[in-house]
């Protein structure tokens, strides 16, 4: 039913088409012939999905800052990292565990941007990477120029001044699951003669390890269960560079909330009917 306004203009819905007034114009639409349900399986993935990742960010927010090279106009960390990992593995929190921001540390992209990627696995407790070191092997009296000259000689278009992040996002368990992050920059630094050790300063007080693999590669201690990163960042006159890098996970309690029980779970506590997606008036 449409009703005549003291205006002279009209608004509602005649047969199937719905008048609105918009600033003195008739808007004439389609009126729409099936509505999602909000309990649907698919919004509520979508929603619960989402929630973990901004969960999480609240952990990553200050190792996070400049990692996005491609953010445009308004676009903040938050949106892009929220943007490129809604593709990413869903972690299935239940509707309590969302309310309680648990953290559950999962294989998130934490870098995005044009530098080549850094490549690395989890091996016997430590984070391997690409990054040749040639002949030096890391000591306790290894220094800052002495890593800056191995990694720029011995890896193609690494350049002194390069910066490499280090990011370590432990897991903690308990009734609800939280994450810590800890980070440090190292800056290839050819004319910096302070130890390795000295220089790598962590933010988060919790302590990062690296060292050289028996084939001459960089790594980095994971002992703990959580999320392992390593970045390369340039600064170059268009600004701020980075490489596209996601976390690599050793972390049970993630292949917990990744799975079809959790999943199951989560939709019962948010009371959907996972045989039902559509509400037709």
């Amino acid at each position: 039913m449409a009703r005549v306004e003291k205006n002279g203009n009209f608004s509602g819905t005649i047969d199937n088409v719905v008048y609105r007034n918009y600033n003195g114009t008739i808007v004439a639409c389609q009126k729409p012939t099936t509505y999602r349900d909000a309990k649907a399986e698919g919004q509520v993935v979508y929603r619960v999905k989402m929630r973990n990742i901004q969960n999480i960010y609240a952990a990553l927010k200050e190792a996070l800052r400049g990692n996005f090279q491609d953010k445009t106009g308004r676009q903040t960390d938050y949106s892009r990292f929220q943007g490129v990992n809604m593709q990413k593995p869903a972690v299935y929190l239940n509707k309590n565990e969302v309310a309680m921001k648990a953290q559950v540390v999962a294989p998130y992209i934490v870098s995005f941007g044009t530098l080549p990627q850094i490549e690395y696995e989890i091996k016997d407790n430590s984070l391997v990477t690409n990054i040749s070191l040639g002949n030096l092997s890391i000591t306790a009296d290894t220094t800052v120029s002495e890593i800056a000259l191995a990694i720029v000689k011995n890896n193609d278009g690494w350049e002194y001044d390069d910066c490499l992040e280090f990011m370590v996002v432990r897991q903690s368990e308990g009734k609800i699951p939280t994450a810590k992050c800890s980070f440090a920059h190292l800056s290839l630094d050819r004319n910096d003669t302070s130890k390795l050790s000295e220089a790598l300063v962590v933010r988060n007080t919790n302590q990062i390890e690296l060292g050289s693999s028996a084939e001459g590669f960089l790594q980095m201690n994971v002992s703990d269960n959580g999320g392992f990163a390593v970045i390369r960042k340039r600064m170059a006159s268009k600004g701020l560079m980075t490489s596209t890098q996601e976390l690599a996970i050793n972390n049970p309690l993630f292949d917990q909330y990744h799975s079809e029980k959790n999943k199951q779970k989560a939709m019962d506590s948010y009371g959907v009917n996972r045989n039902k997606s559509f509400l037709v008036p």
